[in-house]
């Protein structure tokens, strides 16, 4: 999230210490590369594994046997990304004009003609999201799935009867009618996960046994 040049609704001497999503990733980032002097080979290959939903994964959702896997490591994998993803990532920048809080209920984010609220985010890549991880053993490949990770973040966002019991100040919005806003927290997308689910046919299997066990003991 972005206040530019730090005088959003002119509050910069309240918002300052608070500060913005968007100023706090570019932070991270220069601390990323500072810190890379020491870690550069590990900052290379992390920070640089990021996807393109534009450029499409070989054969998503497919499972692959250990010669192909080794040909899609080789094809992946260059001099600025060494390693891969089992679900791959894409970074974007989104400037939605509202979103969910903790308490799932939808708040609208401040922004006018001139400001924009921006937020970095972790998408799984649309070839992948719902299906299969890459790389997974067979007898597991069917049981895992790639799912869409969230997290919670800071905005600044129009204030409601919902936030009164939250310790955030609120601000006046200079030509915004009257209408206040707030800080909360809204959801953001912040990566792609393998999750491995149980064999449901087994289970099932599993379950019918135990109650004709428990039927012939009777």
């Amino acid at each position: 999230m972005m206040w530019t040049s730090g005088h959003v609704l002119g509050l910069a001497a309240v918002v300052h210490p608070v500060s913005s999503y968007e100023h706090f990733n570019d932070t991270l980032h220069e601390s990323r590369i500072r810190r890379s002097s020491r870690r550069r080979h590990f900052h290379e290959g992390r920070y640089d594994a990021y996807y393109d939903h534009n450029i499409p994964l070989t054969l998503p959702g497919m499972y692959r046997g250990p010669r192909d896997n080794q040909a899609l490591l080789r094809l992946e994998t260059n001099r600025t990304r060494t390693a891969v993803d089992c679900c791959p990532t894409v970074l974007e920048m989104v400037e939605p004009e509202g979103g969910k809080n903790q308490d799932g209920i939808y708040v609208e984010l401040y922004r006018d003609h001139n400001y924009r609220q921006r937020f970095y985010e972790l998408s799984c890549h649309k070839d992948i999201l719902n299906k299969p991880c890459r790389f997974m053993d067979k007898k597991l490949h069917n049981q895992s799935l790639c799912v869409q990770q969230h997290s919670y973040t800071y905005a600044l966002v129009k204030d409601t009867p919902s936030h009164r019991n939250k310790n955030f100040p609120t601000f006046p919005a200079h030509g915004s009618g009257g209408a206040t806003y707030t800080l909360d927290y809204i959801s953001v997308r912040s990566g792609c996960s393998c999750v491995v689910m149980p064999n449901k046919k087994k289970r099932n299997k599993m379950k019918h046994k135990r109650k004709n066990d428990e039927r012939d003991e009777r």
